[in-house]
């Protein structure tokens, strides 16, 4: 396969390279700066916003589109797509799973009613995107003339993920192992709230094989398949980090007390369990993309895999951080659990 993918330095993109360079694959990268962190692929130049030049004349098998346009009817979009019409094979674009309406389904699948502008208030916190991402999946519907791949994914974890939502929690783990950060450790709400998440590589793995195989339509393609309690996700990672149950203690603290007193704190700064980073539904149907060769690896492989990386690449110290350790030692001595609480569980 002859792969262009529009971008390949970010998280996605930068997996679904090594992806499909694992493959055998022919990989074209438009950069910005004109560089990639990959070695063995072609760098071509340009900016998604002004100049396409780079792409003019050129045919590719399929199309990796990781771009999320925030202006209304995503003209970047568009202007990608209708350039690439006729000279590409299948078209991937990156979409979301908060595109679904917090009125639909509890477990939506393809099939369930997205978001309408004026529909949802402004002030909803997944609105914005998902609009701009029903946007890119309209305009490449109407404006590419071959087969158009949706993925719609979701929180995506693992090495190399910016966020650190995820890589918190292996990270914080091993120090109350090693004795770098105290044995007792907040854990957020309720330890069966179910949390869904995907290994960025198996994302990427996926939508790779599915370009290759020449494969359109929307497909959910949030792991790991179900949704998992929390409080597995982190038995997950203390394993991970070589520990067992009864090595930590994990202390359970009140939401509406830990939303009250991080309210200043960034979103991308918070762990894997904060209610904004979650989808209104209980959980998403992504049975069709299972069904279609979509696999997850275990918790504590992607644990593992990420504490790995954290230790020796993570820029700084991620969530982890001296700062956040002060706030995590306050909120502790903070909580009073009430009676028939979630203290001990």
């Amino acid at each position: 396969m002859r792969l262009l993918v529009l971008g390949g330095g970010g998280f996605l993109g930068f997996h679904a390279v090594a992806a499909a360079l694992a493959a055998g694959a022919e990989v074209s990268v438009l950069s910005r700066s004109g560089r990639t962190p990959h070695d063995g692929v072609e760098v071509l130049r340009g900016d998604r916003t002004a100049d396409l030049g780079a792409l003019r004349g050129r045919q590719w098998d399929a199309v990796l589109d990781t771009f999320t346009d925030p202006t209304p009817d995503a003209p970047a979009v568009r202007a990608t797509a209708e350039l690439l019409s006729g000279s590409v094979g299948v078209y991937g674009y990156v979409s979301g799973m908060s595109v679904y309406d917090p009125q639909g389904p509890a477990v939506p699948d393809e099939r369930a009613p997205v978001r309408a502008a004026g529909v949802q208030p402004d002030d909803d916190p997944l609105q914005e995107r998902s609009l701009a991402k029903l946007a890119g999946e309209r305009v490449v519907t109407e404006v590419f003339d071959g087969p158009a791949l949706f993925p719609r994914v979701g929180i995506m974890v693992g090495p190399r993920d910016p966020s650190h939502r995820f890589t918190y929690w292996p990270l914080r783990l091993s120090r109350a192992l090693t004795g770098e950060r105290p044995r007792t450790v907040l854990a957020p709400g309720d330890p069966d709230r179910p949390v869904q998440y995907s290994d960025a590589r198996d994302v990427a793995g996926w939508i790779v094989a599915a370009l290759a195989a020449g494969r359109g339509g929307v497909l959910n393609a949030v792991g790991p398949g179900r949704a998992e309690p929390l409080r597995e996700v982190l038995a997950a990672c203390l394993r991970a980090a070589g520990g067992a149950p009864g090595d930590v203690d994990l202390t359970w603290v009140d939401e509406d007390l830990l939303r009250d007193r991080l309210a200043g704190v960034e979103e991308e700064s918070r762990p894997l369990w904060y209610p904004e980073d979650q989808i209104p539904q209980s959980a998403i149907d992504s049975s069709a993309a299972l069904a279609a060769g979509l696999a997850f690896r275990p918790a504590e492989d992607t644990a593992r895999d990420t504490l790995t990386w954290a230790r020796a690449e993570a820029p700084g110290e991620g969530l982890d951080t001296p700062e956040a350790a002060r706030r995590e030692q306050a909120l502790l001595a903070e909580w009073a659990p009430p009676a028939g609480g979630l203290a001990g569980r």
